[in-house]
C-alpha cells in the first residue's frame, strides 16, 4: 500500500552548494562583513515569496534547511524538541527577541554598510551555531522547526 506522503527526492547537489554558501558566509563574514548582507537578502526573498506562496521559501530555497539536513544527517539523535518550543507563543517570543536586537543593532550601527552587514553576519552565526547544537541533540533539522523567519512568514501568510 502506497502512502499519501511522498517524499521530494534528495537533490545532493543543492544541499552541497546551500552547505558551502553557509559556511561561506558564516565563515567570510569574519573578514568581510558585508557579506551578512546576503542574509538580509535571503529574509527579503522569504516575505516576497510568502505573500506569493506561504512557505515556499523554507522548501525550496532557504540554505539554512538544506545545509544542516546535510552535513548533520547520521548524527543526531532523532528525538523531538520539547513541546514548549513548537508553541506558536514560544516562537513568536523567539522572533520578536531576535528583530527587536537586530533592529537595536541596526539602529546603533549608523547605516554603514559592514556595520550593517556585521549585524547580519553575527545573527547568520548565531543561528547557525543553534541550529547545529539543535541538530545534534535533536534532529538535523531541528531549527527549522522553531525559525524565526518560518515564524514570521506564518504571521505574514495567515494575514
Amino acid at each position: 500500500m502506497k502512502s499519501s506522503f511522498q517524499r521530494k527526492p534528495r537533490n545532493a547537489a543543492f544541499e552541497i552548494a546551500a552547505t558551502v554558501f553557509v559556511f561561506f558566509i558564516a565563515i567570510g563574514g569574519i573578514f568581510v562583513p558585508e557579506l551578512g548582507l546576503a542574509l538580509a537578502g535571503l529574509m527579503a526573498a522569504a516575505i516576497v515569496m510568502t505573500l506569493r506562496k506561504p512557505r515556499s521559501f523554507c522548501s525550496t530555497l532557504c540554505p539554512r534547511g538544506k545545509a544542516l539536513g546535510y552535513i548533520m544527517r547520521g548524527t543526531t539523535k532523532r528525538r523531538t524538541l520539547p513541546k514548549f518550543t513548537l508553541s506558536v507563543k514560544f516562537r513568536r517570543l523567539l522572533c520578536g527577541s531576535m528583530m527587536f536586537c537586530v533592529i537595536g543593532n541596526l539602529a546603533r550601527s549608523g547605516g554603514a554598510l559592514p556595520a550593517v552587514g556585521l549585524v547580519f553576519w553575527v545573527l547568520c552565526v548565531l543561528s547557525l551555531s543553534a541550529g547545529l547544537i539543535l541538530g545534534f541533540f535533536y534532529k538535523p533539522r531541528a531549527w527549522c522547526a522553531i525559525c524565526p523567519m518560518d515564524t514570521l512568514q506564518d504571521t505574514i501568510s495567515r494575514r
